[in-house]
C-alpha cells in the first residue's frame, strides 16, 4: 500500500481541519445520530474538585463527559469543531457552556487557568507537529498538576481498518474514510506525553463499545509537572 503524501502547512493543514469539520457535521445533521457513551469518567471524578475551577471538555461531541462533570457539580466548557454538534448541545444543555472551537489554532484560556482537560478520543486527527502543538497548549493552558483525562486510539483499532492508508513520514497517522486518523502504541504516547513534562496517573489498554463494534483504545490520566 502507497503511503499518502501531505501538506502540514497552509492550504493543507485548512483542508484537513475542513475535512474533519465536515466529516463530524454530516454526523451530527442526522437528529438520530448519538455516539456511545460507556461512563469511562465516572471514577476519575475523585481526583477533581468543583472549587479548583474549570474543566474543559475538549472535543466534546454531543457532551456526554461534559454532562457527567455538570451533573456533578463542576464548572465545564464544552468545546468541539462541529458546528452541528454544539448546536445540538445548546439545544439538550442549556446549563452547560457550549463552544465551536479549532484546537488547532490555540485554546482561548489563559496559563493555568484549568484544573483539568477531557479529551475523549480527539486528539488523533492530526500529524504529528500538530498534534505536538495541541498537547503543549493543553499543558499551558492547566494549571501546576493540571490534569489531562483522555483516551486514544489504539494500534489495534487498524485490524478493523482494512482501507486505511499510512502518511508517508509519520509511522502512526492514516488516511482513513477521507480523514487522517493516529493510532498509538505505548511507545507513541510516551513520545508525546515525555515524563519530564507530564507524570503518568494512569495508562491501559482498553475495549469498548462504539458503533455496533468494539473499540480498541488507551484510557489515560496525566498530571501537568
Amino acid at each position: 500500500m502507497r503511503p499518502v503524501r501531505l501538506s502540514l502547512t497552509g492550504r493543507g493543514l485548512a483542508a484537513m481541519n475542513k475535512s474533519v469539520e465536515q466529516y463530524w457535521n454530516a454526523a451530527y445533521a442526522d437528529s438520530a445520530y448519538r455516539s456511545d457513551h460507556d461512563g469511562w469518567l465516572m471514577p476519575y471524578l475523585r481526583l477533581l474538585r468543583p472549587e479548583r475551577g474549570r474543566i474543559v471538555d475538549l472535543g466534546c461531541g454531543l457532551g456526554h463527559n461534559a454532562r457527567t462533570l455538570h451533573a456533578a457539580g463542576f464548572e465545564v466548557s464544552a468545546c468541539d469543531l462541529s458546528e452541528r454538534a454544539v448546536e445540538r448541545l445548546r439545544k439538550e444543555e442549556q446549563g452547560i457552556e457550549a463552544l465551536r472551537l479549532d484546537m488547532t489554532q490555540g485554546l482561548p484560556w489563559t496559563d493555568g487557568e484549568l484544573q483539568a482537560v477531557v479529551a475523549d478520543l480527539s486528539l488523533h486527527y492530526f500529524p504529528e507537529n500538530i498534534t505536538f502543538a495541541v498537547i503543549r497548549d493543553i499543558r499551558r493552558a492547566l494549571r501546576s498538576n493540571g490534569l489531562l483525562l483522555c483516551r486514544l486510539n489504539a494500534i489495534g483499532e487498524l485490524a478493523d481498518k482494512p482501507d486505511a492508508v499510512p502518511v508517508e513520514g509519520d509511522r502512526r497517522l492514516y488516511e482513513d474514510e477521507g480523514i487522517l486518523r493516529r493510532f498509538f502504541d505505548a511507545e507513541e504516547i510516551e513520545r508525546f506525553f515525555p515524563a519530564t513534562e507530564w507524570e503518568t496517573l494512569t495508562l491501559r489498554e482498553e475495549q469498548s463499545g462504539r458503533y455496533g463494534k468494539t473499540k480498541r483504545l488507551w484510557e489515560a490520566v496525566m498530571k501537568r509537572h
